[in-house]
């Protein structure tokens, strides 16, 4: 197995630091504890917390895109409700693997920076776009395939879903239990499902 090298220890710590204590509140030399190397390998790899912090961002944004909006809700194969469906479950599978702990690293984030930092909210702001837009195909897909109700706004709806989704994982780092998720997914569900497909 090869050894991590040490801007792969460093991107590995930080991201969890990151997570759990947000950025403000995650010092280099935290990091460089962490990720047991040196201070000057630290800048050596990175010219600052920031630029650290981003590249982390970008990685974690490139994930999620690929197991969660490209593997999920754009999956030709299934159907737009099973998609939303899978999604949902997916989003809560990921926080029981975390305890219900550090909540979403994106929410985290853009609640943290950005007022205080435009590199970090524009590329938030990109991402969440993204995101929404992915829900908007799968609203639209859905009601012409006579899934989801006709007279629902695609984009309305996409936008609904995913404040909903943010505000229940907060709910779930909160109050330490999934069932916010689930109960937003039987609420959404209930809210867009065609009668003829309920």
């Amino acid at each position: 197995m090869r050894k991590a090298s040490s801007r792969e220890k460093i991107l590995k710590a930080a991201s969890e630091l990151f997570h759990e204590k947000g950025f403000q509140q995650t010092s280099v030399d935290e990091i460089v504890e962490k990720s047991k190397v040196t201070k000057s390998n630290f800048y050596y790899h990175f010219k600052s917390k920031e630029e650290l912090a981003l590249e982390i961002l970008d990685a974690r944004i490139k994930n999620f895109e690929e197991d969660f909006i490209s593997s999920v809700l754009k999956n030709p194969s299934i159907s737009p409700a099973q998609r939303l469906e899978n999604f949902y479950k997916r989003v809560e599978k990921l926080h029981q693997s975390l305890n219900c702990r550090k909540g979403c690293p994106f929410g985290n984030l853009a609640i943290e920076m950005s007022d205080l930092n435009e590199r970090f909210r524009i590329r938030l702001s990109r991402f969440f776009k993204s995101w929404e837009s992915a829900l908007e195909n799968c609203m639209r897909e859905g009601i012409e395939r006579g899934e989801f109700r006709k007279d629902i706004d695609p984009k309305l709806i996409a936008s609904l879903i995913l404040s909903q989704i943010e505000g229940a994982i907060m709910m779930v780092k909160t109050h330490k239990t999934t069932e916010p998720i689930k109960e937003g997914a039987k609420a959404i569900t209930n809210l867009i499902l065609a009668k003829e497909a309920a």
